[in-house]
């Protein structure tokens, strides 16, 4: 079996750093909106004297080079936020504010502070401040800055990694669907959109941000892991991204998931062959001609052996449904496994309009009852399933081993 060792690629890496870099603060636009927030409630030159390391100049007393902090400090409170000399006033104000007592600070200054800071800089207390504002949200409406925070001390809460799996999939329940919005973006043109997206998901991208998160103790492991989902070998690119569940995404994630659907026990198991065609799928982009056409062979449990293997799933396994028209069959919608309070088998997922959390087999009902009008329609009909069983135990025990990234 191929070591499951969890570790930042350089690939990965190589993209969270050139994303951090990208995001870093650039000199405002001259048509950027005015932020200031005043000197009121939040003016102690005694502190920055001390967060700025100030001396008196030769021959000053102490007396004036207060009152000489204390008119450099005042307007640098009440100068416009948005337009900080990057290189100077602003690092000088993130210092100052860093020292001032946390639990006397306002809240406007409070909330500017914890949008600028980066965290590593930020104290237990406005750590502690940043963490309880995020826990409040939805993931889809928390800032990286939040999420990063987030991460950490949900780890440190939830040492297994199952349930955290499902907590972050419940946290993450109504996030808003959104079809083909994630691409390579600055890295390659062919697809324009970015690499990321909290704030909206479809089916497979839902279900790697949670895994990512799952796996990772703060923003920068979070990223790395979750372009190594994405892509085979962590390589970001169109060809390697993992286009079909069932040919690549299963396949190249088997150091995260196994196949076990022929584990479970079922009465019936069926064998399905498709045609993957990665050439004709790329060709639209004048791309990928060298990929030879593959013949996969595949398993899944169809609908009426489901129920007869639900006591064997297990929280975290990722679930794909097998859809089929005609003689094609292939996976056409994924989701993840969570047990309700009373042991019911649920099946969290992301469809239109949001993602949602349901037992699984009011997923399999409602579906089989559709197929007879599917099939008047001439549409693909529901088959079955397809069940992954997560590497928990591997994995956590690598992760614990694993030094956590700066």
């Amino acid at each position: 079996m191929r070591s499951v060792k969890i570790r930042a690629l350089g690939a990965c890496l190589l993209a969270v750093t050139l994303i951090q870099a990208a995001a870093a603060a650039p000199e405002p636009s001259p048509r950027q909106r005015a932020v200031r927030l005043g000197g009121k409630g939040v003016t102690d030159p005694e502190i920055a004297i001390r967060a700025w390391s100030v001396k008196p100049k030769a021959g000053e007393t102490t007396a004036a080079m207060t009152a000489r902090v204390r008119k450099d400090l005042g307007k640098l409170l009440a100068s416009d936020l948005s337009t900080l000399n990057y290189d100077s006033d602003y690092w000088r104000l993130l210092r100052y504010l860093r020292e001032y007592p946390w639990e006397k600070m306002p809240a406007r200054w409070k909330q500017w502070y914890l949008e600028k800071q980066p965290n590593l800089m930020l104290t237990e207390a406005q750590r502690k401040t940043l963490f309880e504002q995020a826990q409040k949200k939805r993931i889809f409406e928390m800032t990286p800055k939040e999420l990063d925070v987030y991460l950490g001390d949900t780890f440190a809460a939830i040492p297994d990694l199952r349930a955290r799996v499902v907590h972050y999939a419940r946290k993450n329940l109504g996030q808003p669907y959104n079809m083909y919005l994630l691409g390579e973006f600055p890295y390659e043109l062919y697809d324009p959109q970015p690499l990321f997206d909290l704030s909206h998901g479809d089916c497979v991208v839902f279900s790697e941000h949670i895994y990512a998160m799952a796996l990772s103790r703060n923003w920068k492991e979070f990223f790395a892991n979750l372009l190594r989902l994405r892509y085979k070998d962590g390589q970001i690119g169109l060809t390697t991204r993992n286009h079909y569940t069932e040919a690549d995404w299963n396949k190249n994630n088997s150091w995260l998931i196994r196949d076990v659907t022929s584990e479970l026990g079922a009465t019936t198991v069926s064998t399905y062959r498709e045609k993957i065609d990665r050439a004709s799928f790329f060709g639209k982009f004048g791309i990928g001609k060298e990929f030879k056409v593959e013949m996969l062979e595949d398993t899944y449990i169809p609908a009426e052996a489901v129920p007869g293997v639900l006591a064997k799933l297990e929280d975290g396994d990722f679930v794909n449904v097998v859809r089929g028209i005609g003689d094609g069959v292939w996976v056409g919608h994924v989701g993840l496994i969570g047990h309700g309070p009373d042991g019911t088998v649920n099946f969290i997922h992301s469809v239109s309009p949001k993602s949602v959390e349901q037992p699984l087999l009011e997923y399999l009902e409602t579906n089989v009852r559709k197929n007879r009008e599917r099939a008047r329609k001439g549409q693909a009909q529901f088959l079955g399933f397809k069940f992954h069983r997560l590497r928990a135990e591997e994995l956590q025990a690598q992760i614990a081993g694993t030094p956590v990234p700066e």
